[in-house]
């Protein structure tokens, strides 16, 4: 189990759209490179943090079955988001962080803290377009966890096996047995 670690990915790999919607902004108004390219490959270099991750824990976390006994999808207000964190950033001259990185990191600290401390894991664009969906599971036992998983879950019942990140997030690591 990965537990603090793996919230700390989960988060900044969430937020990093917001790095790729600072250079984009920057590229917008006409900045050098040098400006742009240090926020897109951190954006980069988070979305391979993220695969990376989740390739170490289908191999090394300890497996259970997870029987699921209710579900709802969580990751359908993923578009409220994206607007909501990025357009300030498209839109604002003044959020170009002109050489004022520690701003920009400062800020970014701000969000990972938010979003870790509100519990709001279920949205993760970089994930979304590794193809995972987000859950709220009940379980067999009736504990609720976050279930990330590949496939859309269609009726409840089914059996899967899982690596547990966290307590109360887990992920689906092959077709239910």
């Amino acid at each position: 189990m990965l537990n603090r670690f793996a919230k700390f990915i989960l988060v900044s790999t969430a937020l990093s759209p917001v790095l790729g919607a600072v250079a984009v902004n920057q590229i917008a108004l006409g900045k050098d490179w040098r400006d742009w390219v240090p926020w897109l490959s951190s954006a980069v270099m988070l979305g391979i943090i993220c695969w990376l991750m989740l390739s170490l824990v289908t191999k090394r976390c300890p497996v259970q079955e997870v029987k699921i006994k209710s579900f709802e999808r969580n990751d359908k207000e993923v578009v409220g988001f994206m607007l909501a964190y990025l357009l300030p950033f498209l839109s604002s001259k003044n959020m170009a962080f002109e050489g004022q990185w520690l701003t920009g990191a400062y800020v970014l600290f701000l969000l990972v803290l938010v979003f870790a401390h509100s519990g709001s894991l279920h949205f993760n664009p970089i994930m979304g377009l590794l193809g995972y969906h987000f859950y709220s599971i009940k379980d067999d036992g009736d504990g609720i966890q976050l279930l990330i998983i590949k496939k859309e879950l269609q009726r409840p019942g089914e059996t899967y096996r899982v690596a547990m990140l966290s307590p109360g997030i887990c992920v689906h690591l092959s077709e239910k047995s």
